[in-house]
Order: structure tokens, then C-alpha cells, then sequence
């Protein structure tokens, strides 16, 4: 598993999970923000960048993410860890934060439903995902997003006006790493969730999160409505806080807003 650190490894884990498409690159604002007072570490899941990228779809189920997170945390020897966590990561994030609580202290999670909100989801939220099921085809996917010199990053990562997000230099890592180690392995998380459907979640108390938990949201996100950012009756100590004027790539598109919440919500002990 590849991971970037910075900081004290004596002091408090802050790890940070990224989404689709993308990699331990996302979080670097937040790396350079907390490294002074944290041990902070940003991963490549599986399927990423440097990290092993088993093949088939029954490899990326969220039970096998989950536990690559919790192995990951206890071969580092941590617990007591400050999550963070965005998009798909929050599918982590949420499950670690049910399964190994004893691991976490604090719980930030950024533009990602908690599991049993999908059971309320709107016809609005259903035309938002539909997505997930052209990820899901074989072969298609990767071909339309590597075509012309991987436009999908141009055309997905824009900001809350409607803007190009990052300048022609960030923008080429991302399309240097996806043409480097593939398409593939990321799109089998959407290839095993759809082979998953009609996934039967637990009854929403087994998925009550009882740790202090902070949830960010861009309300300009084009893949999630702000409908599911209000998980109050699942998350028994919630922050919540809503951005205005930004897209679904919170922590890139309005890092000193997101630091800022972030400090606020580490502050309180």
C-alpha cells in the first residue's frame, strides 16, 4: 500500500482517504495545513497509483477496503486516529467508523452519504448517480475516460462556478497517474457495488456512528444532493457544515474553509 507522510510519527495519526478518480495527491492542501501538529499520512487505495491493484471486481468490495484500512492502521501501530475521508473514501470511513471504532477518535468526512441515507434516496439523487452504472460497465468506461488525453478530468473537476479547479500543472499529475497505472482497477468499486445490488444494509442502528464526527459539504456537488449531508439521526455527536459556492471536490476547491471547519472541530476535546 502506497502512502505519502509528513510530520512527527510521534504524534497523532491524521489519515486521509481519497475518492474517484483520484489519489493521495488530493490532500495536499490539508497534509501541508496539519503536518505541524499531526502525523499525517494521505493513502493510495486499492486500485491506485503505487498501491497492488488485485484483478476483478470481487477484490474492491467495501468489506476488503475496509480492511485494507484497518491493517494499514495497525501495521503503523496507531490507534486513537483522527479519519478523514472523501467521496468513495467515506464508504471507508463510514465503515471503519462501525466496525473498528476503538481505532478512531475523530471522524471527518467530506461529500459522503452515510450508508443507510441511500435507502431515502430521491428521484433527484437517483438521476445525480447514474454514473455509478455506466462506471460499472465492462470496458466502456475505461475507454471514454482515457479518450483525448483523459478529458474526464477536465470535464469533472471544475469548481462551484463552473470553472476549471486545478491549473494545467495539477491537472497533468492526475492524468500522468491514471495513464500511468490505469482505469480499471478504481471503476471495479463501482463494478462490485453494482454486483452487490440490492445490497441489504443492516437496520440503521448498526450503522449509528458514536464518535465525534465532522461532515463537510459542498452544496455545488454534482454527483450527491445536500439532502444526504443531514445524517443527525445516525451520528450521535455531528458537526455539520455546509459550503455555498462549491463543487463536489470540497477539500481542493475551498481548502482554507475546509482547514478552517477542520481546526474548529479538532479544537473541541
Amino acid at each position: 500500500m502506497h502512502y505519502v507522510s509528513k510530520g512527527d510519527e510521534n504524534k497523532q495519526l491524521m489519515l486521509f482517504i481519497h475518492g474517484f478518480p483520484e489519489f493521495w495527491y488530493s490532500w495536499r492542501h490539508q497534509m501541508k495545513e496539519f503536518a505541524k501538529d499531526y502525523h499525517v499520512i494521505a493513502v493510495d487505495n486499492r486500485g491506485y497509483g503505487d498501491t497492488d491493484k488485485p484483478t476483478g471486481a470481487q477484490n474492491y468490495t467495501v468489506d476488503r477496503l475496509v480492511e485494507d484500512t484497518r491493517e494499514f492502521i495497525e501495521a503503523l501501530n496507531k490507534k486513537n486516529i483522527i479519519l478523514v475521508a472523501h467521496d468513495w473514501g467515506g464508504a471507508i470511513g463510514w465503515g471503519m467508523a462501525v466496525r473498528y471504532p476503538e481505532l478512531i477518535h475523530k471522524l471527518v468526512i467530506i461529500n459522503s452519504p452515510h450508508p443507510a441515507m441511500f435507502r431515502k434516496r430521491s428521484l433527484k439523487q437517483f438521476f445525480y448517480s447514474r454514473y455509478m452504472l455506466f462506471n460499472s460497465l465492462p470496458v466502456l468506461p475505461e475507454f471514454a475516460m482515457g479518450a483525448n488525453d483523459f478529458y474526464m478530468f477536465d470535464n469533472a473537476f471544475i469548481n462551484g462556478d463552473g470553472r476549471p479547479l486545478l491549473p494545467d500543472s495539477q491537472m497533468e499529475a492526475y492524468k500522468y497517474t491514471f495513464q500511468k497505472n490505469g482505469l480499471t482497477a478504481p471503476l471495479n468499486w463501482y463494478r462490485a457495488l453494482i454486483h452487490q445490488l440490492p445490497y441489504k444494509y443492516p437496520h440503521p442502528k448498526s450503522f449509528q456512528i458514536k464518535m465525534p464526527t465532522l461532515h463537510i459539504w459542498g452544496k455545488k456537488d454534482r454527483y450527491f444532493t445536500s439532502q444526504l449531508a443531514q445524517v443527525h439521526e445516525h451520528v450521535d455527536d455531528l458537526t455539520l457544515h455546509y459550503i455555498e459556492n462549491c463543487s463536489h471536490w470540497t477539500q481542493m476547491d475551498q481548502p482554507d474553509l475546509v482547514n478552517k471547519y477542520m481546526r474548529q472541530f479538532l479544537a473541541n476535546k
